[in-house]
């Protein structure tokens, strides 16, 4: 039952896995309507906001974006966002920092975590507990509805850290006058997860209580041959050797999330929304006594976060909203009950936003940002300080029915390094099934406060050295596109390319028998590659799902490739549903592929002539199961096998990329959707 005011409507029926329908009807009339959805072949009927911080079409949609859909989330049963990117996304690599705590960080397309944009709900965040990389263990799983995902650069509307892409991940609401869901998931090794959201939906106002905990305990893996390293000597005889087995200590954790949502809407044009959060993790290691005294010392990590919205819709056409974002990230160190504060992150960001569709034609963005950061680091000496101020204007221009150009330009002002700008320019054509994108971003990135300042030692073996000649990074983007939609088939097709001048990069030499570390900007550097997805959604409830992704990521020092990207990686997955009496049940399989991998370090300094090495990495691949069953009243029992076939990796101690598994792995989880579970 719908309450609305007398008058002419258009009412838009959506459902996952269907075709969105829309309606126009007359309130005065108090219509009764049956309402029936076609099945779609894709998602392409999907309504996404990222792109262009507006609702639109998945297949209206300039730049190439991706969906993970809770559907998904379900059918892969992750213990946490690292899992589930994992088995969705070829091109996105997790691997592990090798100094400090060693947890993981990423790369997509080429790219480190720097340049790929995490928000939560459309809102950045702050924190680090791997280079440039954010704190993944604060994305609770169970409270996320969907993930968006734009490939490619994004910089007209959320700046340089966009060059790679956005993940939007946006949480689960109250739709209802009650939601509840309790969940409990058990795994081999110890690892555990449990969640309890509780919400309500009553006329204007809505709420939304979540509390997940989730633990995985600490493990040693061990090389099960050296590693085979090629030696380049300067002036004399390459050579070959193996290096002795070694291992690798897999930190465990055990974290807390708490999240609140409120919202009310005084009008059908005017509401706001509150939403706050806390979080807090321990870091857990398995080395001996005396070096978990060095590196751990009772590591916790601490988050508290609060942001509010406002939004006014004056007509049907435009839309205006002002949002607000605290986040502060810290790191603790404790030991005889002292804390040292090791880490601490404050981002602090408003923004202004109007949206409008003008003469049904133009879909405009303008946009007006500032953002504030503090940082205190154990790299740099003192807290420091920046600004940023932004103003961005986009506009997607439909020519025609089948065409349609979208163009943006950003402007920042930097409290350092003052003004800059950012263009931005895609096309999309559609003729009968066939989509075709081009995009083009021009990128400015300038060098973060941790590039800026770091200077730190650690007395006999590491050091991070200050560059004052550091600059900032400029660079170029393009992309071309091709998808098609045809019956049960999706499948598309895209290759892009980018250019770097002046990237920075984190690079590490070992000299007297110490390592060293300082930010610079590379000779060149430069990344292609090509994506390929493809869906096959038969009648018969049998969903087939491929995507491969080839990578060359080229970071050359010396003349030599320093990047450690695999080249080749692959995700694919079958889902089966169907209805055995009264339960509903589903099936999974999820499989990656990662390629094998070569590349090139220096590795010390003789007689002023530097030795490089050359180390390979095999080829792996990963099956997750799945089979899920639905019971009457609301309960869900989901049972699983990670790593399917018991693949360990050779090489953990070098190989930075290994899969960290610890061999075949069984899962159960138990949920109960708490409205279903008292219904008569």
């Amino acid at each position: 039952s719908l309450k609305m005011k007398g008058g002419h409507y258009k009412l838009r029926f959506s459902c996952t896995g269907y075709e969105n329908l829309v309606l126009e009807v007359d309130t005065s009339e108090e219509p009764v309507l049956n309402v029936v959805l076609k099945e779609a072949a894709g998602n392409l009927d999907e309504v996404v906001v990222t792109g262009m911080r507006s609702e639109k079409m998945l297949k209206e949609t300039p730049v190439v974006t991706r969906i993970i859909t809770s559907e998904d989330i379900k059918r892969i049963d992750p213990q946490d966002i690292i899992s589930l990117l994992e088995y969705e996304l070829p091109g996105l690599q997790f691997a592990r920092n090798n100094h400090g705590l060693r947890l993981p960080s990423l790369t997509f397309y080429g790219m480190s975590g720097k340049y790929l944009l995490f928000l939560l709900d459309g809102e950045r965040f702050g924190g680090e507990t791997s280079d440039d990389n954010i704190d993944f263990n604060r994305l609770g799983i169970d409270n996320i509805e969907r993930i968006e995902i734009v490939k490619g650069a994004v910089s007209t509307l959320y700046g340089s850290s966009a060059l790679s892409g956005v993940i939007n991940i946006i949480t689960k609401k109250a739709t209802r006058p009650f939601i509840g869901n309790l969940s409990s998931r058990i795994a081999s090794y110890g690892s555990q997860k449990y969640s309890l959201s509780l919400g309500t939906r009553q006329n204007r106002f809505s709420a939304l209580t979540s509390v997940i905990y989730n633990r995985r305990k600490p493990y040693c893996l061990k090389d099960r041959e050296g590693i085979e390293t090629i030696w380049e000597n300067p002036g004399g005889k390459d050579s070959v050797s193996f290096g002795k087995e070694g291992e690798f200590h897999v930190r465990g954790y055990e974290n807390l999330t708490l999240g609140q949502k409120l919202g009310y809407d005084f009008t059908e044009h005017f509401g706001i929304s509150l939403k706050g959060g806390y979080y807090n993790n321990k870091i857990s290691v398995s080395e001996p006594d005396e070096i978990k005294a060095l590196e751990n010392m009772g590591n916790k990590f601490y988050n508290t976060n609060f942001s509010g919205a406002i939004h006014y819709i004056p007509d049907e056409n435009s839309r205006l909203d002002f949002s607000y974002g605290y986040d502060n990230y810290k790191q603790n160190r404790i030991k005889d009950e002292e804390k040292d504060c090791k880490y601490k992150n404050i981002l602090k960001n408003a923004r202004l936003t109007y949206t409008a569709l003008i003469a049904d034609r133009h879909d405009l963005v303008i946009g007006l940002e500032t953002r504030s950061e503090e940082l205190k680091h154990n790299w740099i000496k003192d807290t420091k300080n920046e600004k940023n101020h932004m103003a961005y204007l986009q506009d997607n221009y439909k020519v025609t029915d089948k065409f349609c150009i979208e163009g943006g330009i950003r402007a920042d002002y930097h409290s350092e390094y003052k003004f800059h700008v950012n263009p931005q320019l895609s096309l999309m054509m559609k003729e009968n099934n066939l989509i075709l994108r081009v995009g083009y971003a021009g990128g400015f990135r300038l060098p973060a406060i941790k590039e800026r300042f770091a200077d730190h030692s650690e007395s006999g073996f590491f050091s991070v050295e200050v560059n004052p000649d550091l600059k900032p990074e400029k660079s170029r983007h393009f992309s071309l596109s091709g998808e098609y939609t045809e019956g049960i088939l999706n499948a598309s097709i895209t290759g892009y390319y980018n250019k770097y001048k002046d990237r920075i990069s984190n690079v590490f030499w070992m000299e007297n028998k110490k390592w060293h570390s300082t930010y610079k900007n590379v000779e060149r550097s430069k990344t292609f590659g090509i994506d390929v997805n493809t869906q096959l959604r038969f009648p018969f409830a049998l969903t087939l799902k491929g995507a491969y992704s080839y990578v060359d990521d080229m970071v050359e020092i010396d003349g030599k490739n320093n990047s450690y990207v695999r080249p080749h990686t692959a995700v694919m997955g079958a889902d089966y549903n169907r209805k055995i009496g009264r339960c509903r049940t589903s099936f999974g399989i999820s499989g990656r592929w990662m390629g094998a991998l070569e590349y090139w370090r220096k590795q010390a300094n003789h007689v002023k002539k530097q030795v490089y090495t050359k180390k390979v990495f095999d080829a792996r691949m990963l099956w997750k199961l799945n089979a899920t069953c639905t019971f009457p009243r609301g309960i869900t029992l989901t049972m699983g096998v990670d790593n399917l076939f018991n693949h360990k990796d050779k090489n953990v101690s070098s190989d930075s990329y290994a899969s960290f598994s610890r061999g075949r792995e069984f899962s159960v989880n138990l949920s109960f959707n708490l409205a279903e579970l008292g219904r008569k």
